[in-house]
């Protein structure tokens, strides 16, 4: 389970109806919405509409219609509406973030405001505030904090600066910034807290920034190899390479040099930067050195080398840029209101209790694979809120253990991570943000993964669900 912050609201903007309560219902015939208010349920749906649970674990039970993203100068604006469909009034935290899935980016809003009081019945025109998304986007793909997930090929287009005056979700105020510490519910994306951040067109490598990469990570038999939109680097476990305490290499560090020089020579293009880390600034130094001597003699001079001692840890990390051939040729996904029928079923044993795990055929979304599948409780008791899948190696995903394998291949491909790494800290991941989202016996829970795309024309692929087995020959659109 992810570290709970104290709290953090709705990242969309409550927007002003011109009556005194914005949540309640408003009597109008014929049935329309007026711009920033709650209207009747029956309002006709946008192109990207989906209904599910979001929030919290029997959280919100509610239809999301997304309109699209609009640039308007220094920022970008999404606009939807959320409508209840629940049987009573509910609070729940709900932060919708925009991921460039060509890019590698994820985009956080720039604010936090209140979720409080959705209204059965009741439609809340919403909209929330992002740094400025670049020109050449043309679609983002929205994760929200529920069962409806993941909303691709969302279109983002470039207004006037102001707002169209056809829009039905024009605002008419400020939003009302700030947190309800009340709603008890884990927010999305809660491993680390996230404060409200300043707009940037520049993307981060720092876990707080706005945007920031997006990481792949791939287990190669040579060592983990993590790709994001700065590049990738390749880390070599010093155990593999070096005795103890010295910078002579090991007997078997020829296979792994052999290795990572192979898959450098096919990928990889301009500066190689080789970074070694010990326990010792002058040995980390030495051992860098000692890897640039090996490299520079099996690349040749393909490349410009650069090779650096840091103090702290065990091993080496080969960075580069990957070729413009080698990021692929990948497009967004388009907006899909439903899931495929199901390619495979397992099940599993947690305590006295069991769990259904039906699998969807996962597809492509720019540099990702999205696994989708549902979880059902079978019972006898009902599932805990704070159930999750995870991985110890990499705190802070629901679905950490979960992963795929292209068929009579070893690399492993894991979840992707929003952001570097931070040692002795969970982080977060491309995923729903909690595993649970309803507890009742036969109630399914649909949940997502976005995982790095194998290379080349990959159609299915194994996935590894973690306590629940494996899956053979799941198809990949």
């Amino acid at each position: 389970m992810r570290v709970l912050p104290l709290a953090v609201a709705l990242a969309g903007a409550l927007l002003a109806a011109g009556c005194a309560d914005a949540d309640k219902a408003e009597s109008v015939a014929p049935p329309t919405v007026k711009p920033g208010g709650s209207g009747p349920a029956d309002q006709v749906r946008s192109a990207f509409s989906k209904e599910g649970w979001f929030g919290s674990a029997d959280g919100l039970h509610a239809r999301v219609d997304i309109r699209g993203v609009e640039r308007q100068g220094s920022k970008s604006v999404l606009r939807y509406s959320v409508t209840s469909m629940d049987s009573s009034v509910k609070s729940v935290p709900f932060e919708i973030a925009l991921v460039d899935p060509v890019g590698r980016r994820l985009y956080r809003p720039t604010g936090t405001t209140s979720g409080a009081g959705f209204t059965p019945g009741a439609t809340r025109e919403m909209a929330a505030e992002y740094p400025p998304i670049p020109s050449d986007v043309q679609k983002v793909t929205a994760i929200t904090p529920g069962t409806a997930g993941e909303f691709t090929g969302i279109p983002v287009t470039t207004g006037s600066g102001t707002p169209s005056a056809t829009s039905a979700t024009t605002p008419t105020s400020s939003p009302s910034v700030g947190a309800e510490p009340g709603f008890g519910a884990e927010p999305f994306m809660a491993a680390r807290p996230l404060a409200p951040t300043s707009p940037s067109t520049t993307p981060s490598t720092t876990p707080g920034g706005n945007p920031v990469d997006l990481y792949g990570i791939v287990e190669a038999e040579i060592g983990k190899v993590e790709s994001s939109n700065a590049g990738t680097t390749v880390a070599l476990g010093g155990d593999a390479l070096f005795g103890t305490n010295t910078a002579k290499l090991s007997s078997g560090a020829k296979a792994v040099l052999d290795g990572a020089a192979q898959r450098i020579k096919t990928t990889a293009t301009g500066t190689l930067t080789i970074d070694g880390h010990a326990g010792d600034q002058k040995l980390s130094g030495e051992r860098a050195e000692a890897v640039q001597k090996e490299m520079k003699s099996r690349l040749g001079d393909a490349f410009t080398y650069s090779a650096t001692g840091k103090q702290g840890g065990n091993g080496v990390d080969l960075t580069y840029r990957l070729k413009s051939a080698e990021q692929g040729a990948t497009s967004p996904a388009a907006f899909r209101a439903q899931d495929g029928k199901t390619v495979a079923t397992r099940t599993a044993t947690f305590g006295k209790d069991k769990r259904r795990l039906e699998v969807k055929p996962f597809y492509r979304d720019g540099a990702y694979v999205v696994a989708v599948f549902d979880i059902v409780n079978e019972g006898p008791g009902t599932t805990p809120p704070d159930a999750s899948y995870p991985d110890t190696g990499y705190p802070g995903g629901v679905f950490g253990s979960f992963s795929i394998q292209v068929p009579d291949k070893k690399d492993v491909y894991r979840a992707v991570r929003v952001g570097p790494a931070t040692p002795g800290s969970p982080s977060n991941y491309l995923d729903p943000g909690r595993a649970v989202f309803r507890t009742a016996v036969g109630q399914p829970v649909r949940g997502f993964v976005y995982l790095p795309a194998p290379p080349g024309g990959v159609t299915s692929v194994t996935f590894n669900a973690g306590p629940f087995g494996k899956a053979e020959k799941v198809p990949v659109s």
